[in-house]
């Protein structure tokens, strides 16, 4: 039976109708879905600039404590001879920033959520060595120096995963002759050979064997 040329034309009519719809949906689809990924774009751009910032600010906070040796131009700076800190130990709170974590890789904001926690958990061990050898406290100081200076690297390395990932400036901490990151592993370095120089003494000295008549 011959098909008639108006069913034929209600076909190619309709097809191309619903065609049609589907083109358009998937051109707003398109749209909508390239205006979200500009959105995404901006938010973790801006998310990491404004982060980078304060973890700069984290990093710097960490060296000075890492330098904070209980004394105060050369003298104890507690009473009755004491050595106390002179630098507090810094905050940081990334749950007040205004941003969108979710911009960001996993790992990224794991780490960066997870730091207030890797202070806390620093300061209560340093804390337990707060009543060892008064009124120098040298072991309390050595933990405090040492550990803040680990932290400060961890936290610059940090900064600098979080602005590749934002293909942001590979920020440069030199400034002439002098580096953050370096002050940070030299103090680092510095503390952990005067603490193994110390535990070599006390070793030498537990080897000598008392005379006895």
């Amino acid at each position: 039976m011959p098909i008639e040329w108006g069913v034929i034309q209600s076909a190619i009519t309709a097809s191309a109708g619903l065609l049609g719809v589907w083109l358009g949906g998937r051109l707003t689809w398109q749209r909508e879905a390239t205006r979200e990924q500009e959105r995404n774009l901006k938010e973790a751009s801006y998310l990491a600039i404004l982060v980078v910032a304060h973890l700069d600010r984290l990093a710097n906070a960490c060296l000075n404590v890492a330098y904070d040796d209980g004394t105060d131009e050369g003298r104890p700076a507690g009473n009755g001879g004491c050595h106390a800190t002179t630098v507090r130990t810094p905050n940081f709170d990334p749950l007040t920033f205004d941003v969108n974590w979710k911009a960001l890789p996993q790992d990224l904001m794991y780490d960066i959520l997870g730091m207030p926690y890797r202070i806390e958990q620093l300061d209560h061990q340093v804390g337990e060595r707060w009543l060892d050898d008064p009124p120098e406290y040298t072991e309390f100081f050595w933990a405090r120096q040492y550990g803040y200076a680990v932290l400060g690297l961890e936290v610059s390395e940090l900064a600098q995963r979080l602005r590749k990932h934002a293909a942001l400036p590979t920020a440069s901490q030199d400034q002439g002759d002098w580096s953050r990151d370096n002050q940070l592993r030299q103090q680092r370095d510095k503390v952990a050979n005067e603490r193994e120089a110390y535990q070599a003494r006390l070793s030498t000295v537990d080897r000598i064997v008392p005379f006895h008549e």
